[in-house]
């Protein structure tokens, strides 16, 4: 089993990976050359063939910010908590703060953006995965670690509006697709992997 890292920009993505994944474009390309000029020329679906997978990654996106955070999917009795932040469905999460664990981070910061006051244990880690957008004319690259979490209390939410929240929905596991409608890549991907615990 090779080692692979994959990392969504916008609506495409890149594959850094020590094996060669059937189907998908190989990128050639010198990891010094500007990412913002290698950008128009990526197609949907990438790969970046490597001896050392995590080091090109990083290598490559070496001019910008790398921000870490964490969040999860809370399930409570038959239902699972989802965000909806600036018009598209997401999961709570949030940057990790100075020598905090992502288990922690990812407790903290769904307590903050749904303000729940119940009980939050985690069950499994999800996932990881890799990002980057613009942020105050700052490129990111961000990995968020993903847990699938346990909540036993009241299900009465509040959204932190601060921080984009307009709307906390409690969603059956039929009413799941309905969130890849409307939604990241990123996003589909953690939910695409959360069938494993189901």
């Amino acid at each position: 089993m090779g080692q692979k890292y994959k990392v969504f920009l916008e609506d495409k993505v890149i594959y850094f990976t020590d094996v060669e994944l059937t189907g998908i474009n190989p990128l050639v390309i010198s990891l010094a050359r500007d990412y913002h000029t290698l950008f128009p020329k990526i197609e949907s679906e990438n790969q970046i063939i490597c001896h050392n997978p995590e080091k090109s990654m990083m290598d490559f996106f070496q001019k910008f910010k790398f921000i870490e955070a964490a969040g999860g999917i809370v399930k409570s009795e038959d239902e699972f908590l989802f965000i909806k932040r600036f018009g598209f469905w997401d999961i709570p999460k949030g940057k990790m703060e100075k020598k905090e664990v992502s288990e922690i981070t990812a407790i903290r910061e769904i307590r903050e953006e749904c303000g729940l006051k119940g009980e939050l244990s985690i069950q499994n880690k999800i996932i990881d995965t890799y990002h980057t957008y613009e942020l105050r004319n700052k490129s990111v690259l961000k990995k968020t670690h993903w847990y699938f979490l346990n909540y036993s209390g009241d299900k009465k939410t509040e959204p932190q509006l601060e921080e984009g929240i307009t709307e906390i929905a409690w969603l059956k596991k039929n009413d799941l697709d309905q969130i890849k409608e409307n939604t990241f890549s990123s996003i589909t991907e953690v939910l695409d992997q959360l069938v494993k615990f189901l």
